[in-house]
């Protein structure tokens, strides 16, 4: 009996024990089971947003193109064959029209009077050509001064005889250059050293010359002329003149015509000049003819036209006054007639000359 009591108790005790413990056991159960199930739908989104992406990826082969430069059909930077929108583009063999491209039938670069965008406009057709600044020379030892007022700063001292480059005049000074300084200097103080194609001047010439032709009585010609000259144009003078010409002591014929000088413009300096001149005219005297019946002989008329050319070298000694050296060459045809006989002959002479020209006015 006591054994089967405590066996039963035993039983009991056991069985009690174990419902004791079972709730634990159950929520154990419960939570490994959620754990697993929770683990399962992890796997699973994360194996869906595997399968997703793969999906979005490129496959190896677009990869691939991609690196070797072939473009698919939605890259927006893949070249196409032709751009609609490009004016630039090709069409077939020509291109399009383009106005930045100079040549064809527009030029880029408009003429000078078409040029809106020029800030001042020149004279059309005139030339600009290069002119040489005046020279002057001190007349009397001064300064050089900072502004065109004798109060003014004094840069350098200058003394009579100096040369001095004249570059502008305003009012009672000139602006000069000298040794490199630029300073202004009393228009008193200083003489003009320039040389210019006077408005109207007047030339006296005179020289000894020989030749030959169908005159016997003469050993040296002596040629003298007086020219009154008239500027045209620059370098360009026109003229009248009255000639001297005296073959002998015996007979001096006298005349005039016009003459046309040029200054040469490529033989030139500040102070000097040459000149090429041209003149033809006519020129006669009265001539005596030795006659037996006559004591003091006949008179009779000789003369017919002439034409000569020089050249001239000037060199200007003052503001109004040239001096000149040259040489000439002049032809003479005479006509004329003695007791029913007419004379016709003709003179070849060169020689050279000196000549003063005063400057009358500018």
């Amino acid at each position: 009996m006591k054994k089967k009591f405590l066996v039963t108790f035993f039983v009991l005790l056991a069985s009690f024990g174990l419902s004791a413990l079972s709730p634990a056991f159950s929520a154990l159960g419960t939570a490994v089971v959620s754990d697993d199930e929770d683990d399962e739908e992890e796997e699973e989104e994360s194996s869906g947003e595997e399968e997703e992406s793969s999906s979005e990826e490129e496959t190896p082969q677009e990869s691939d193109a991609e690196f070797f430069g072939e473009k698919s059909e939605e890259d927006p930077f893949a070249k196409k064959e032709k751009v609609e929108d490009d004016p630039f583009a090709k069409t077939g063999s020509a291109k399009q029209k383009d106005d930045f491209v100079q040549g064809g039938s527009k030029n880029f670069y408009p003429d000078p009077e078409e040029d809106d965008f020029v800030v001042e406009k020149r004279e059309k057709g005139v030339v600009h050509r290069h002119k040489e600044p005046d020279l002057g020379k001190v007349t009397v030892s001064t300064y050089l001064y900072s502004e065109a007022s004798v109060r003014s700063k004094k840069l350098f001292e200058l003394y009579e005889k100096d040369d001095l480059i004249i570059l502008e005049e305003v009012n009672d000074f000139y602006r000069v250059e000298f040794l490199g300084k630029e300073g202004w200097v009393p228009k008193d103080d200083v003489r003009l050293e320039k040389w210019s194609t006077y408005m109207l001047s007047i030339e006296l010439a005179g020289g000894i010359a020989g030749g030959g032709g169908d005159f016997e009585n003469f050993d040296i010609i002596g040629n003298y002329t007086l020219k009154l000259n008239v500027r045209v144009i620059p370098d360009f003078v026109v003229g009248i003149e009255g000639r001297l010409l005296s073959l002998d002591t015996d007979n001096l014929y006298y005349g005039g015509g016009v003459a046309l000088r040029y200054y040469i413009h490529g033989l030139r300096t500040r102070k000097t000049r040459s000149a090429l001149t041209a003149s033809a005219g006519f020129i006669g005297g009265i001539e005596k003819i030795a006659d037996r019946t006559r004591p003091n002989g006949i008179l009779s008329f000789f003369g017919g036209p002439y034409a000569s050319a020089s050249l001239d070298y000037f060199f200007r000694v003052w503001e109004y006054i040239a001096l000149g050296v040259g040489g000439d060459f002049t032809y003479l045809k005479m006509y004329g007639s003695f007791k029913g006989f007419d004379r016709n002959e003709q003179l070849f002479q060169g020689g050279g000359h000196i000549s003063v020209m005063f400057n009358v006015m500018r």
